[in-house]
């Protein structure tokens, strides 16, 4: 009886030591961004150390005179610290009234992922390797709808020292603000009609109405920002064709880049 307690003991003992210094390699646990949202939580919780403020350390192409509804752009975001051995990061968005807004989609599946319920980007295992001091990833991000007015990213980062546990790293935190571009009735509505995609709900295939403008480039992502289909050789002078008789019965987004660097956001549902 003496015999398996102290097995017991033993074995509660080796459990605390191993997951008290387990890390997260493979991604945030989501809600450590140390937005207001996520409460001001961010990799301290995890990690030893003092939390840094950085500047400039998300940057966009939304244009400076605001994102539009609908559009889906492309985040950065970048950290940097001298002699880094790993590099993490857990990014999002929220409105004035600190809501998660916007729709994220992963456009590199090897380095980044979705996580707090599809509400922020994080890294994966694969993407935590610098380049000399610095690591940045990129992941698109389709704006809300109208009206939701000025949205702020918020990311934390992990500089890590790379010694397999949670001690010696050092935290930072950032913020970027974009406002929201205010058009006209008609420009809205020409906008939704720039491009078409029918039919809709699809079966094996679907085609695109472009109305002239010069498309380069088709993604189609499912609903976890997975990439599931793309096509960057398109002559745009006549009618686009997608096959998607592979796909799985769902919702996906279509991602649409013109010649311009724009991009445009539409949902399809494939039966």
């Amino acid at each position: 009886m003496r015999t398996l307690i102290y097995t017991l003991i033993g074995a509660i003992g080796l459990f605390f030591l191993f997951t008290a210094g387990t890390d997260h390699s493979g991604g945030s646990i989501g809600g450590k961004t140390a937005s207001p949202g996520d409460g001001g939580a961010n990799c301290t919780q995890c990690h030893s150390g003092t939390l840094n403020t950085a500047e400039d350390w998300i940057t966009s192409d939304i244009p400076t005179s605001g994102y539009i509804s609908g559009e889906t752009y492309t985040i950065t975001a970048t950290g940097t610290h001298t002699g880094v051995v790993k590099f993490g990061f857990e990014a999002t968005a929220e409105d004035n009234s600190d809501a998660k807004t916007g729709t994220f989609i992963i456009t590199n599946s090897e380095e980044t992922k979705l996580t707090n319920s599809n509400n922020a980007v994080t890294h994966q295992s694969d993407g935590t390797t610098p380049s000399g001091d610095s690591r940045s990833w990129s992941f698109d991000w389709t704006a809300p709808e109208t009206g939701t007015g000025d949205v702020t990213f918020y990311a934390a980062f992990n500089a890590a020292n790379g010694n397999g546990g949670t001690s010696g790293d050092v935290i930072y935190k950032t913020s970027y603000a974009v406002t929201e571009h205010t058009v006209s009735v008609d420009e809205i509505s020409s906008l939704e009609n720039m491009i078409n995609i029918y039919p809709n709900p699809v079966t094996d295939r679907f085609y695109i109405d472009a109305k002239e403008i010069n498309i380069t480039e088709i993604s189609i992502f499912n609903t976890s920002g997975g990439l599931v289909l793309q096509n960057t050789s398109i002559d745009s002078e006549s009618n686009i064709v997608m096959q998607t008789g592979n796909l799985k019965p769902g919702n996906y987004y279509v991602v649409i880049k013109t010649s311009n660097n724009r991009e445009i956001s539409k949902s399809i549902i494939k039966l």
